[in-house]
Protein backbone atom coordinates (compact mmCIF):
# COMPACT_ATOMS: atom_id res chain seq x y z
CA UNK A 1 0.00 0.00 0.00
CA UNK A 2 1.45 3.44 -1.04
CA UNK A 3 2.79 5.44 2.30
CA UNK A 4 2.26 8.99 0.43
CA UNK A 5 -1.57 10.15 0.15
CA UNK A 6 -2.73 10.48 -3.39
CA UNK A 7 -3.25 14.16 -2.95
CA UNK A 8 0.33 14.77 -1.93
CA UNK A 9 2.00 12.14 -4.88
CA UNK A 10 -0.30 15.06 -7.08
CA UNK A 11 1.14 18.15 -5.43
CA UNK A 12 4.13 16.44 -5.73
CA UNK A 13 3.92 16.34 -9.87
CA UNK A 14 2.63 19.84 -9.89
CA UNK A 15 6.07 21.03 -8.91
CA UNK A 16 7.75 18.74 -11.14
CA UNK A 17 5.25 20.23 -14.12
CA UNK A 18 6.18 24.25 -12.78
CA UNK A 19 9.78 23.94 -11.69
CA UNK A 20 11.25 21.63 -14.31
CA UNK A 21 8.71 20.67 -17.11
CA UNK A 22 7.69 17.98 -15.96
CA UNK A 23 11.60 16.07 -16.04
CA UNK A 24 12.20 14.07 -12.82
CA UNK A 25 15.50 14.91 -13.65
CA UNK A 26 16.19 17.67 -13.90
CA UNK A 27 13.76 18.55 -10.86
CA UNK A 28 16.16 16.13 -8.87
CA UNK A 29 19.11 18.03 -9.87
CA UNK A 30 17.03 21.30 -8.90
CA UNK A 31 17.04 19.62 -5.34
CA UNK A 32 20.36 18.41 -5.59
CA UNK A 33 19.29 14.81 -5.07
CA UNK A 34 18.40 11.59 -7.53
CA UNK A 35 16.11 11.04 -9.87
CA UNK A 36 15.16 7.74 -8.19
CA UNK A 37 13.86 8.91 -5.35
CA UNK A 38 12.07 11.63 -6.95
CA UNK A 39 10.20 8.60 -8.75
CA UNK A 40 9.78 6.66 -5.70
CA UNK A 41 8.30 9.60 -4.14
CA UNK A 42 6.14 10.19 -7.28
CA UNK A 43 4.21 6.57 -7.21
CA UNK A 44 4.08 6.44 -3.40
CA UNK A 45 6.13 3.86 -2.83
CA UNK A 46 8.32 5.85 0.01
CA UNK A 47 7.55 8.78 1.86
CA UNK A 48 9.17 11.70 1.43
CA UNK A 49 11.68 12.42 4.05
CA UNK A 50 12.06 15.54 6.19
CA UNK A 51 15.62 16.35 4.47
CA UNK A 52 13.54 16.58 1.26
CA UNK A 53 10.87 18.88 2.19
CA UNK A 54 13.77 21.01 3.50
CA UNK A 55 14.83 21.50 0.67
CA UNK A 56 11.79 21.82 -1.39
CA UNK A 57 10.88 24.74 0.78
CA UNK A 58 14.08 26.64 0.86
CA UNK A 59 15.23 25.81 -2.83
CA UNK A 60 12.04 26.06 -4.19
CA UNK A 61 10.46 28.27 -1.86
CA UNK A 62 7.66 25.90 -1.94
CA UNK A 63 5.07 26.23 1.29
CA UNK A 64 5.42 22.75 3.29
CA UNK A 65 1.91 22.99 4.87
CA UNK A 66 0.58 22.79 1.00
CA UNK A 67 2.56 20.18 -0.18
CA UNK A 68 1.86 17.90 2.63
CA UNK A 69 -1.72 18.85 3.44
CA UNK A 70 -2.87 21.34 0.61
CA UNK A 71 -3.76 24.06 2.66
CA UNK A 72 -2.85 27.40 1.36
CA UNK A 73 -0.72 27.93 -1.65
CA UNK A 74 1.78 26.80 -3.61
CA UNK A 75 4.68 29.54 -2.48
CA UNK A 76 5.61 30.91 0.80
CA UNK A 77 5.65 34.17 -1.23
CA UNK A 78 2.01 34.24 -2.41
CA UNK A 79 1.16 33.04 1.19
CA UNK A 80 2.95 36.12 2.43
CA UNK A 81 1.24 38.53 0.47
CA UNK A 82 -2.00 36.76 1.12
CA UNK A 83 -1.62 37.67 4.73
CA UNK A 84 -0.56 41.35 4.07
CA UNK A 85 -3.85 41.88 2.12
CA UNK A 86 -5.98 40.47 5.30
CA UNK A 87 -4.60 42.95 6.88
CA UNK A 88 -4.72 45.73 5.04
CA UNK A 89 -8.62 44.59 3.86
CA UNK A 90 -11.58 45.88 5.47
CA UNK A 91 -12.72 44.48 8.60
CA UNK A 92 -15.36 41.38 7.79
CA UNK A 93 -17.08 41.97 11.21
CA UNK A 94 -18.18 45.45 13.04
CA UNK A 95 -16.78 46.38 15.71
CA UNK A 96 -19.30 45.54 18.50
CA UNK A 97 -20.90 48.75 19.86
CA UNK A 98 -21.58 52.38 18.83
CA UNK A 99 -18.02 54.31 17.64
CA UNK A 100 -16.75 57.51 20.61
CA UNK A 101 -15.27 60.04 18.74
CA UNK A 102 -12.42 62.12 20.19
CA UNK A 103 -14.47 65.22 18.96
CA UNK A 104 -15.95 67.63 21.83
CA UNK A 105 -18.67 69.65 21.66
CA UNK A 106 -18.45 73.14 23.69
CA UNK A 107 -21.24 73.87 26.22
CA UNK A 108 -19.81 77.55 25.50
CA UNK A 109 -20.84 79.97 22.22
CA UNK A 110 -16.77 79.88 21.57
CA UNK A 111 -16.34 79.57 17.40
CA UNK A 112 -14.29 76.08 17.14
CA UNK A 113 -12.82 74.07 14.21
CA UNK A 114 -15.00 71.15 12.86
CA UNK A 115 -11.68 69.50 11.64
CA UNK A 116 -11.42 67.01 14.08
CA UNK A 117 -10.77 63.16 13.43
CA UNK A 118 -13.26 61.05 11.51
CA UNK A 119 -12.10 57.83 13.06
CA UNK A 120 -13.43 57.01 16.39
CA UNK A 121 -10.93 56.25 18.76
CA UNK A 122 -13.16 53.48 20.46
CA UNK A 123 -16.13 51.54 20.44
CA UNK A 124 -18.12 50.86 23.55
CA UNK A 125 -21.84 48.80 24.18
CA UNK A 126 -24.52 50.46 26.67
CA UNK A 127 -28.41 50.24 26.74
CA UNK A 128 -28.16 53.72 25.09
CA UNK A 129 -26.87 51.89 22.39
CA UNK A 130 -30.42 50.80 20.84
CA UNK A 131 -31.24 54.91 20.30
CA UNK A 132 -27.91 56.21 19.53
CA UNK A 133 -25.96 56.34 16.44
CA UNK A 134 -22.68 57.25 18.23
CA UNK A 135 -20.87 58.93 21.34
CA UNK A 136 -18.80 62.35 22.10
CA UNK A 137 -17.91 64.40 24.75
CA UNK A 138 -19.15 67.71 25.90
CA UNK A 139 -16.95 70.42 27.45
CA UNK A 140 -17.93 73.64 29.32
CA UNK A 141 -20.19 74.34 32.13
CA UNK A 142 -23.27 76.35 30.59
CA UNK A 143 -25.46 72.81 30.37
CA UNK A 144 -24.75 72.18 34.02
CA UNK A 145 -26.75 70.37 35.81
CA UNK A 146 -27.96 68.30 32.68
CA UNK A 147 -24.49 68.15 31.65
CA UNK A 148 -20.78 68.17 32.95
CA UNK A 149 -17.92 68.48 31.38
CA UNK A 150 -16.38 65.43 30.60
CA UNK A 151 -19.43 63.48 30.11
CA UNK A 152 -19.84 61.09 27.86
CA UNK A 153 -23.19 61.54 25.88
CA UNK A 154 -25.10 59.41 23.25
CA UNK A 155 -25.95 60.73 19.75
CA UNK A 156 -29.08 60.49 17.45
CA UNK A 157 -29.12 61.57 13.82
CA UNK A 158 -32.08 64.04 13.61
CA UNK A 159 -33.47 66.48 11.36
CA UNK A 160 -34.65 70.39 12.31
CA UNK A 161 -38.39 69.02 11.52
CA UNK A 162 -37.69 66.42 14.38
CA UNK A 163 -37.06 69.32 17.10
CA UNK A 164 -39.26 68.69 20.16
CA UNK A 165 -38.85 71.11 22.88
CA UNK A 166 -37.42 70.64 26.07
CA UNK A 167 -34.57 68.04 24.89
CA UNK A 168 -30.80 68.98 24.49
CA UNK A 169 -28.88 68.58 21.11
CA UNK A 170 -25.42 68.29 19.85
CA UNK A 171 -25.17 70.96 16.88
CA UNK A 172 -22.10 71.32 14.14
CA UNK A 173 -22.59 74.80 12.45
CA UNK A 174 -19.81 76.05 10.37
CA UNK A 175 -17.30 76.86 13.07
CA UNK A 176 -19.60 75.74 16.23
CA UNK A 177 -19.48 72.75 17.87
CA UNK A 178 -22.37 73.40 20.91
CA UNK A 179 -24.90 71.35 22.92
CA UNK A 180 -27.66 73.50 23.37
CA UNK A 181 -31.98 73.28 24.24
CA UNK A 182 -33.29 74.38 20.75
CA UNK A 183 -36.40 76.41 20.27
CA UNK A 184 -38.04 78.02 17.30
CA UNK A 185 -37.96 81.84 17.18
CA UNK A 186 -41.29 83.68 17.19
CA UNK A 187 -41.93 84.57 13.75
CA UNK A 188 -38.75 84.14 11.95
CA UNK A 189 -38.54 80.36 10.48
CA UNK A 190 -35.20 80.96 9.24
CA UNK A 191 -33.68 80.81 13.47
CA UNK A 192 -32.97 78.82 16.01
CA UNK A 193 -32.84 79.73 20.00
CA UNK A 194 -29.45 77.97 21.71
CA UNK A 195 -30.79 77.75 25.17
CA UNK A 196 -28.13 77.06 28.04
CA UNK A 197 -29.37 74.74 30.97
CA UNK A 198 -27.15 76.67 33.35
CA UNK A 199 -29.23 80.32 33.94
CA UNK A 200 -25.56 82.15 34.44
CA UNK A 201 -25.10 81.57 30.71
CA UNK A 202 -27.10 82.98 28.20
CA UNK A 203 -29.37 82.73 25.13
CA UNK A 204 -27.94 82.48 21.42
CA UNK A 205 -29.76 82.89 18.23
CA UNK A 206 -28.42 81.23 14.86
CA UNK A 207 -29.14 80.50 11.62
CA UNK A 208 -31.07 77.19 10.56
CA UNK A 209 -28.94 77.73 7.18
CA UNK A 210 -25.70 76.92 9.39
CA UNK A 211 -26.24 74.24 10.70
CA UNK A 212 -24.46 71.06 9.10
CA UNK A 213 -24.91 68.39 11.34
CA UNK A 214 -27.88 67.85 14.26
CA UNK A 215 -28.01 65.09 16.78
CA UNK A 216 -30.36 64.64 19.61
CA UNK A 217 -28.91 63.85 23.33
CA UNK A 218 -30.31 60.37 24.26
CA UNK A 219 -27.86 59.41 27.10
CA UNK A 220 -24.75 59.95 29.14
CA UNK A 221 -21.94 58.42 30.98
CA UNK A 222 -20.42 60.91 34.06
CA UNK A 223 -16.90 60.93 33.38
CA UNK A 224 -16.41 60.49 37.15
Amino acid sequence: MPLTPPTMTSRLEQLVERFANGRNTRFAKLLETNEARIRSYLTGAVQPKYDFLEAVGNRLGVSIDWLITGEGRMLRAENRADREAKKKAPRDTPPEGLPVFDCDFTCGFDEQENDQTTQPSFYMDTTFNRQADLWCAVQGRSMLPDLEPGDKIALRRVTIDNLEPGNIYAVVLDGLRTVKKLRRVPGDPSMLEFVASNPEYGTERYPINRILHLYKVVGKLHAF
